[in-house]
């Protein structure tokens, strides 16, 4: 990575173009300089660890066992097998060797809560919830057809059982025209259903009453060939078929105790493509499927563990996989797929505990906590939630009405010897709704479970990350063609045939194709000229490089810290600097020299306090230590309220790169000091952008950080940039809404009046957290508006979604590939309930571009759907610290480059003399 922020890092380069490339990269580690995207993705939250307090007597194994654990994990919790029930005994007290083990441990290690709360769907007889999941080696497993369907209960935080209608009613029509028609594909199969199948909902009752959802799913699946083939959560029954009558009444016996049971089915409703069952259902089937292709379940994803590609010289193994939806599109119900990988080192718990540290207890819950493992023996997957210290191999359980050991279980079931049998063990706790079914803690052992996902040692490895890009990079045609292979096993296999036959589906041998459109090219306006840019690599850094900025900055007074060893290459970037300024129009005076003895971080932030009253202080890093780049932004951005430039060492010794690197390095100081590099045409007037986005602190279950950044004059190049932090919903809601008010005020500051428009760009929202924005954080905004403003501006809020799996393709008479930057779609794969659209901003020759959602759940600014088409693409332009375009509005990448800095660098607010400056960059 170099100091322009225009590094070569590959990252996770799957479906990026060379920007993302470059940002993911600098999100690694400490950048070189300031650039973009410093720091890693904000990641998806797990829930909550509440202990058991449920209580089986010693000896005995609680009786729900049977239906199998882990049914639905948000982070890849794997069922269990019928013969390692025995493994869950120690949950249930008393059984834990010589020293034993109480079912209630107390307050447990936390690990990061859900970002979201799902909510249930009310129905007419209550909620919902399809789930499925048993052991492997039940007789059935509440599906109608004796296969599992634990695995295909949604999870996480990608609920798409909950339709949420966010499509604003004053909206009726929400396709553009602007631009020029392009023959497109995607990567999703349209389904044909068969006439006359109907999918019914029914209510089960039980008399006598049963409690125990593995029980009733067995009293159910005695009358398997009455009703065919279903879906069974224990309460709410699914059959592609209406029954003869209202009410069905069955009767089943329990096999062991000759209880006889009375099961009335009473008819709800007929579910159609809509319902929020209806996509629970084609989801669970659709994992059903993928089980039939023995595919192994990790996460919420499905990996091929037979095709591994192993690498030795990193020691890592990549399984490829899929990831699946079923949804309802505009006019047809889809299946999206998407290729995906998965990491798995050649390292296992037990070695990870084994690393020096000076408290080594404390050093392996940090690396374990939270981390998802697989299991040598039978490469099942699990979430580590705590560490049972003591517990150990030679502890025992209860195991077929008998007590055994885990070293005699392993050697007996898997013929796996255990060599250290001092080890303690790993505990991974089911979640309340696996609680309920009856499933208990699982203990496992640290040298049979394989680590999963890279380490952020690896992550920073920027030739690791580059070999592994080796391996990820998926060209469009490559990526089709395992689409279609993946396409292929599902429709030569029997078993998947009959159960989509079953419910009257049949899925298309062709990717869906349609028309989108690329809109017109902008134009970078930058010192008094207008610039065409190559359009196919969307990047306008030859064409600009020696224009004069829009508005340049003279750094008259400023400071420049270095160590002694890099002295010479730190006057030579002084001198650079001050000859790559003027053509830009920017002037740089002699600086302020410290120079320092040592390479001490200590003596480094004691010269920064010296720096007081300067423009501008330039930093020369010795390494790329986070701990040392937290230290300098800490003490000039908290401390003293002053813009920095960091610059890491080993960028200063490419002699060749010198000029570009100082040229990058100016455009930065520019925009930090105030200035403006570059613009495009925007053509509404007294219009606010504004962008949000919010950043989660690994490690701490409650802090979060949230930016709010808003525009303040009329180019939209100048920024308010606030910064706060919140614990849950509420405050977040609180200080948007807060953020929102200050930005209005200040807006008016600076040009006399309030915006007479707002647009509100919003990142970082998951599925089940939008009725949530709907009811409180535009519900916040409209207050601020009806408090603040004369006359209330016109308002639209527009969630932005780059985590996305949908792929666009150019589709050139069957041969497909990337499409131009520009690119936007608006119909056949968009969602009838959202007003919504894809925007292609960037361009990439090294694998598939990732087009950027837009969904607009708030409009009334009466702006017809190609002016907001148009509006998102001009932002992509004017995110300074990357000559080229950007897959988010500038507005949102400031907010999430300024939440990042607050939560992995600086901790707290900045400095008030830096609300309005981009000092973050």
């Amino acid at each position: 990575m170099d100091s322009s922020g225009k590094g070569s890092g590959v990252g996770r380069a799957r479906g990026r173009s060379r920007g993302q490339q470059q940002q993911q990269h600098q999100q690694q580690q400490p950048p070189s300089t300031d650039a973009p995207g410093v720091g890693k993705q904000p990641t998806p939250h797990s829930r909550p660890i509440t202990p058991s307090t449920k209580l089986i007597q010693p000896g005995s194994v609680a009786p729900l066992q049977e239906e199998g654990y882990g049914t639905g994990r948000a982070r890849g919790r794997s069922r269990v097998s019928q013969e390692d029930k025995g493994l869950q005994a120690h949950a249930w007290g008393g059984q834990g060797g010589q020293e034993g083990r109480a079912a209630y441990r107390g307050k447990e290690k936390m690990v990061k809560g859900s970002s979201s709360k799902q909510r249930e769907v009310s129905e007419a007889m209550g909620a919902m919830k399809i789930q499925g999941g048993s052991s492997d080696d039940s007789e059935d497993n509440g599906n109608g057809n004796g296969q599992s369907v634990g695995r295909g209960v949604m999870r996480g935080k990608r609920d798409i059982g909950q339709i949420v209608w966010t499509k604003p009613s004053s909206i009726t029509v929400k396709k553009g025209t602007c631009g020029q028609v392009l023959p497109l594909c995607s990567n999703h199969f349209p389904f044909t259903k068969i006439e006359g199948l109907k999918t019914c909902l029914y209510h089960v009752d039980f008399s006598p009453e049963e409690d125990r959802t593995p029980v009733r799913k067995k009293l159910l699946a005695q009358h398997r060939t009455t009703l065919g083939g279903y879906i069974f959560d224990g309460m709410k029954l699914c059959i592609p078929h209406k029954l003869g009558s209202e009410v069905t009444e069955l009767v089943s016996k329990l096999e062991d105790g000759g209880t006889v049971f009375q099961l009335r089915l009473k008819f709800i409703k007929e579910v159609n493509f809509m319902d929020p069952e209806y996509m629970q259902l084609m989801n669970i089937l659709m994992r059903r499927c993928m089980e039939y292709l023995n595919l192994q379940l990790i996460g919420r994803n499905y990996y091929n563990a037979s095709a591994e590609i192993v690498d030795e010289k990193h020691k890592i193994v990549i399984w490829p996989g899929f990831c699946t939806t079923i949804r309802q599109h505009e006019d047809k119900l889809m299946l999206n797929a998407d290729v995906s990988h998965k990491f798995l080192r050649k390292e296992t718990a037990y070695q990870v505990m084994l690393r020096r540290a000076p408290n080594p207890k404390e050093a392996a819950l940090a690396n374990l906590l939270g981390a998802v493992v697989v299991t040598k023996y039978n490469n099942r997957t699990y979430k580590i939630d705590d560490i049972a210290w003591d517990l150990n191999p030679r502890s025992r359980f209860p195991y077929k009405g008998k007590e055994i050991s885990y070293l005699e279980y392993y050697e007996s079931k898997y013929q796996v010897r255990i060599r250290d049998v001092k080890q303690p063990l790993l505990l991974s706790k089911p979640k309340k709704k696996d609680l309920r079914r009856g499933a208990g803690d699982v203990y496992l052992v640290p040298e049979l479970c394989l680590m999963t996902g890279l380490t952020e040692e690896m992550r920073a490895d920027f030739n690791m990350m580059k070999d592994f890009a080796e391996y990820l990079r998926t060209a469009p045609d490559k990526r089709v063609h395992s689409l279609m292979v993946l396409n292929r096993d599902l429709a030569s296999n029997e078993k998947v045939k009959e159960e989509m036959s079953s419910w009257g589906l049949q899925l298309s041998n062709k990717l869906v194709e349609f028309q989108g459109r690329i809109l017109p090219e902008e134009r970078i306006l930058q010192g008094g000229k207008s610039i065409i840019y190559n359009r196919e690599t969307a990047d306008w850094s030859r064409e600009v490089r020696s224009l004069r900025l829009n508005m340049p900055v003279s750094v008259d007074k400023w400071a420049i810290v270095f160590a002694y060893r890099y002295r010479d290459v730190a006057r030579e970037l002084c001198a650079t600097l001050q000859r790559v300024g003027p053509p830009m129009g920017m002037q740089f005076s002699s600086p302020v020299i410290h120079c320092l003895q040592s390479e001490s971080m200590q003596e480094c932030v004691s010269a920064l306090g010296n720096c007081g009253g300067f423009q501008l202080v330039l930093v020369v890093l010795p390494n790329n230590r986070m701990d040392f780049y937290s230290a300098v932004k800490r003490q000039l951005a908290i401390n003293m309220g002053i813009p920095s430039q960091c610059v890491l060492s080993r960028t200063l010794f490419k002699k060749q790169r010198l000029m570009s690197v100082a040229t990058k390095i100016a455009i930065q100081i520019n925009c930090k000091l105030g200035g403006e590099p570059w613009g495009v045409a925007i053509p509404v007037k007294n219009t606010m952008v504004i962008g949000y986005d919010a950043y989660h602190e690994k490690g701490s279950r409650n802090v979060s950080y949230g930016a709010v950044v808003s525009s303040l004059n009329q180019g939209w190049s100048r920024y308010l940039s606030q910064a706060a932090t919140h614990k849950n919903h509420e405050e977040l809601t609180n200080n948007f809404t807060l953020g929102v008010r200050n930005a209005l005020q200040r807006y008016k500051q600076e040009n006399g009046t309030h915006p007479s428009r707002v647009l509100v760009y919003r990142d970082g929202v998951g599925e089940g957290q939008i009725e949530y924005v709907m009811d409180h954080e535009i519900a916040g905004i409209q207050r601020c508006f009806d408090e603040m403003c004369e006359t209330k501006p016109e308002f639209a809020f527009i969630i932005v979604s780059k985590k996305i799996n949908t792929r666009i393709f150019l589709n050139n008479k069957g041969r497909v590939g990337n499409p131009p930057p520009g690119t936007v779609v608006d119909d056949v794969i968009t969602l009838p309930e959202r007003y919504d659209f894809y925007l292609v901003p960037q361009s990439t020759n090294l694998s598939t571009v990732s087009p950027t959602s837009f969904n607009i759940i708030t409009d009334t600014t009466g702006l017809k759907p190609d002016y907001m088409q148009r509006l998102a693409f001009k932002l992509t332009h004017l995110y300074y610290n990357w000559q080229g375009t950007v897959r988010v509005p500038a507005p949102c990448m400031f907010a999430h480059k300024l939440a990042f800095m607050m939560g992995q660098v600086v901790n707290r607010a900045p400095h008030q003399n830096l609300l309005t400056s981009l000092w973050y960059l």
